[in-house]
């Protein structure tokens, strides 16, 4: 199981990287990907909602399937993402990658989307191992600055690969 973090500042690409790299993950290489994505602003469940009157009535969580056959499952529980990630990895689909966005913390090895140079080291961390988002697609000439490798995942899709020792 790969587990890629991807961090980054608010607009600085990170669901965009995330989309385009599923995509040639998919395609290239027929992997199947799922995501955790940390969302700060906003509740998740709308209130008076049937999963929210499940959930708040007591079930540990509340499976929602529509006519498109898509699926949304709720948690109402207090899990960690350590925790969330052996659930995804345990459960019944076949996953080879989990990116998960937004969460700063994590152990795992990790890109940084930035849309400027100057974004880089307020959030630089150990296990940052290339740079990617809005600055992959800039013309700046200052990118020789950055010592990590930057990843526009479009035209270096086998340096992506290789860094994450994706096979």
């Amino acid at each position: 199981m790969i587990i890629i973090s991807v961090i980054g500042y608010s607009g600085s690409g990170k669901t965009h990287f995330i989309q385009k790299t599923i995509r040639r993950l998919k395609n290239k290489l027929n992997f199947e990907v799922a995501v955790i994505k940390n969302i700060h602003q906003h509740k998740i469940d709308e209130e008076g909602k049937d999963s929210d009157k499940f959930t708040e009535a007591g079930a540990v969580y509340s499976i929602i399937r529509n006519k498109y056959d898509e699926n949304a499952i709720y948690l109402k529980k207090k899990i960690n993402i350590e925790e969330l990630i052996r659930w995804v990895i345990k459960g019944p689909f076949k996953v080879e990658i989990i990116f998960t966005e937004g969460f700063r913390n994590l152990d795992f090895p990790t890109i940084l989307c930035v849309k400027e140079i100057n974004e880089i080291k307020p959030q630089l961390n150990e296990n940052v191992k290339a740079i990617s988002g809005l600055i992959a697609a800039s013309k700046i000439n200052q990118k020789s600055e950055i010592k990590l490798p930057i990843v526009d995942v479009e035209e270096n899709f086998e340096s992506f690969l290789k860094i994450f020792e994706i096979k």
